[in-house]
């Protein structure tokens, strides 16, 4: 009876394979393999697709070489215009001086110089910690 049972159970036992596979892929655009499909489901898909994607990448840079101009355009303008204000306030305090108002020309004199030379060394300082701090977060590779 032992024989008869166990064939039973040789019989229910089944063998089930199951294969799956994943694929991923990061960027603009699909592995060339994948390209191939899309113009079997879509006519001319692959072509359609890279179209989209160099107007896409057209675009992106466009816009970047708007905001870098822009950018570059506030700051000569900022400059610009703190020299100006500095020294009109110097000059305020060159003719506080002249009219005999010594301490309240002497403070606008000294305000309209070291107001500048703050801001520039408080920058130029914040620019350096960047730098260190991007320095630092790149692996350093030694043999």
């Amino acid at each position: 009876m032992a024989k008869a049972q166990e064939n039973r159970i040789a019989k229910r036992i089944e063998q089930r394979v199951v294969q799956a596979t994943i694929q991923s892929f990061s960027g603009p655009l699909p592995p060339p393999e994948v390209l191939v499909r899309y113009n079997d489901a879509v006519p001319d898909g692959a072509k359609r697709l890279m179209d989209a994607a160099e107007r896409q990448s057209t675009h992106r840079q466009t816009l970047e070489a708007r905001v870098i101009g822009a950018n570059i355009f506030d700051q000569r303008l900022g400059v610009i215009l703190g020299f100006i204000l500095a020294m009109s306030v110097a000059a305020g305090g060159f003719y506080l001086i002249h009219a005999g108002h010594n301490a309240g020309g002497i403070a606008a004199v000294i305000t309209s110089i070291g107001g500048p030379s703050g801001v520039f060394i408080w920058g130029r300082r914040k620019q350096a910690k960047e730098r260190d701090e991007k320095a630092s977060s790149f692996p350093t590779f030694t043999r």
